[in-house]
């Protein structure tokens, strides 16, 4: 039994009784506020892309160019410097709410990460087969430019770098560490998930990938609050952009792979789609099931009434639903971000 009296060893928060709700109030507006900068300086750089501010590079070269400023700079420096100069420069206490630690259980973290590395590869094959059929049908093309062009393996690895591990690192940092933390202090973790998917959704730009980007980041989040760490969730986020790379370098080299992958996606082969979806039912379900085991080996939430509202076992208090300016940095997001893609949508169908 710990100082707070809780019958386990941990907590299932990171929110305990010693702080106050003005403190935990603060602690939200802050990580919303330097999420809001990256969003922001996000969609500046995006906006220079789209205005060609950089035609003079190659497909190859714009790709490195805009993954360094948008993963490196806009998600990852801004936010942080933002981060410590508003938490006046305690980097211990945000690596602590941020989840930068190791799994509660590692025995069952692992089990879940490999399950969800699993379900990576069918999931992304099933769900691009389904949403290229569907913007073919509406007759969208793509605002941006075709993408890398594969010249040898070399260029492989170096994708591998710059499109699966960069943004695995630097778009969790920002929607499961600063933006997640944020949204927690009122006690919802169903709306928490939902609006992290949402956001990570809307920070693609894209709307061939919203809907994949917003499960995507919602399974991303579940993982973080089961196993109260970041990491697992930067792992299974490296393997699906991998899966994604891989997937691409196949089909424009023609391997083996790509071309089972071009079956699939072509609608030619009704067996090979039918196989896919089984394993992705199947690997959903062992996700499921493993989820569960975590929850099983989490303290349970006892809910009590304490004079600073509802409490639950790990000393986490509900203040109520949070007020307009408690989130009018993520309304505003929301709006700019929801217009970008609506935009994109209307010109690719119209183009």
């Amino acid at each position: 039994m710990d100082r707070h009296g809780h019958p386990f060893g941990y907590a299932h928060s990171r929110f305990v009784l010693d702080v106050d709700p003005r403190s935990k109030r603060m602690i939200r507006r802050r990580h919303l506020i330097a999420y809001s900068c990256a969003m922001i300086s996000l969609l500046v750089w995006q906006l220079l892309f789209y205005l060609k501010a950089f035609s003079g590079l190659s497909d190859f070269h714009s790709d490195l160019v805009y993954t360094l400023g948008s993963q490196v700079l806009c998600m990852g420096l801004i936010p942080a410097a933002v981060l410590l100069i508003v938490g006046k420069g305690n980097f211990t206490a945000n690596r602590k709410l941020l989840r930068y630690q190791p799994p509660r259980d590692k025995k069952a973290c692992l089990l879940i990460c490999v399950a969800v590395m699993l379900l990576i590869t069918p999931f992304t094959m099933v769900f691009n087969a389904l949403t290229n059929l569907f913007f073919r049908v509406i007759g969208y093309k793509r605002v941006y430019p075709v993408g890398t062009v594969y010249l040898g393996v070399k260029d492989l690895f170096v994708m591998l770098f710059f499109s699966a591990l960069l943004p695995a690192v630097f778009e969790e940092f920002c929607h499961r560490g600063i933006l997640l933390s944020g949204l927690e202090d009122h006690g919802s973790e169903y709306s928490a998930v939902i609006l992290s998917g949402v956001f990570f959704g809307l920070m693609h730009a894209n709307p061939a990938q919203f809907v994949y980007a917003v499960f995507g980041g919602m399974l991303f989040a579940v993982l973080v609050i089961k196993t109260n760490s970041i990491l697992p969730a930067i792992c299974a986020h490296f393997a699906n952009n991998a899966v994604a790379t891989f997937l691409d370098y196949s089909t424009q080299r023609g391997t083996a792979f790509g071309r089972f992958y071009d079956k699939i996606t072509s609608g030619a082969s009704i067996l090979s789609f039918g196989v896919t979806v089984l394993v992705l039912a199947l690997s959903v379900y062992a996700v499921i099931k493993l989820m569960q085991y975590a929850a099983r080996k989490a303290p349970k939430p006892i809910v009590q009434r304490k004079l600073l509202g509802t409490v639950t076992l790990d000393g986490y208090v509900k203040n109520g639903k949070p007020t307009l300016c408690d989130n009018a940095c993520l309304i505003a997001l929301a709006v700019a971000e929801g217009l970008l893609t609506a935009i994109l949508l209307i010109w690719g169908v119209a183009r």
